[in-house]
C-alpha cells in the first residue's frame, strides 16, 4: 500500500478531477429528467386505473334484476351503447341469490264472515309454487292448527293464488321456487 503524500494531493492529475466535479449540469439535462419523471408517473397512473376497472370473466358476469333491466332498456336509445351498461353496473346492485318475496301490494286473506260469526279460529299454512315470472303456479294447504274449517282454507287459497312475487334468484337468474305462507285467523284480531 502506498501512502498519499502532501505532494500527491497537489498533483495536476488530481486537480483536473476536482475541476470536473464543479462543472455545472446542463439545463436541458434537468428538463429531460423532469419530463421523463412526469411521463413515468402518467403511465403508472393510467395502468393502475385500468386494473381497478377490469371486466369480470365471462363466466362470472351477473345479470341485472328484471325491474332494473327495463329501466336500462328505456334509457338505451337516447344514449350511446357503452353509457347505459356502465351506469347500470354502478347504480343498480345485482342480486345473485335470494328467496322469492311477496309484493307489498298483495292483499291478505279476509276472515270469512260465516267462520267469524260461528267463532271458528285457527292457523293455516299454504304452500305456493312460484314460477320464474313471480306468478303463483300452484297453491295448496299443507298444515292447519285450531279448528278445521273449509271456509278458512278457501279464504287463504282464493287470495294467495292471485299473489305476485319477486321471483327467487340463483346465480343471477330467476328460478321457480316454493314459498310457505302462514295465516292466522283469531276472533280477537277483529
Amino acid at each position: 500500500m502506498a501512502a498519499t503524500t502532501h505532494e500527491d494531493l497537489h498533483s495536476p492529475h488530481l486537480q483536473e478531477d476536482s475541476n470536473l466535479q464543479h462543472k455545472p449540469t446542463s439545463p436541458w439535462m434537468w428538463i429531460a429528467l423532469i419530463v421523463a419523471m412526469f411521463a413515468a408517473a402518467l403511465l403508472w397512473l393510467r395502468h393502475s386505473n385500468q386494473e381497478d376497472v377490469a371486466p369480470a370473466p365471462v363466466g362470472e358476469r351477473m345479470l341485472p334484476a328484471p325491474e332494473e333491466a327495463a329501466v336500462t332498456d328505456a334509457a338505451a336509445p337516447a344514449a350511446p351503447q357503452a353509457a347505459p351498461a356502465t351506469a347500470s353496473r354502478k347504480a343498480a346492485p345485482v342480486v345473485r341469490n335470494r328467496e322469492a318475496r311477496p309484493l307489498a301490494s298483495n292483499r291478505m286473506p279476509t276472515y270469512p264472515a260465516a267462520a267469524l260469526r260461528s267463532g271458528v279460529q285457527g292457523s293455516v299454512i299454504a304452500s305456493l309454487s312460484v314460477d320464474t315470472r313471480g306468478n303463483v303456479a300452484n297453491a295448496a294447504i299443507v298444515s292447519r292448527s285450531g279448528e278445521r274449517s273449509r271456509d278458512l282454507d278457501r279464504a287463504v287459497l282464493s287470495t294467495v293464488q292471485n299473489w305476485k312475487f319477486q321471483p327467487a334468484m340463483h346465480e343471477g337468474r330467476a328460478i321457480a321456487s316454493v314459498v310457505r305462507v302462514p295465516v292466522d285467523f283469531r276472533t280477537e284480531q277483529r
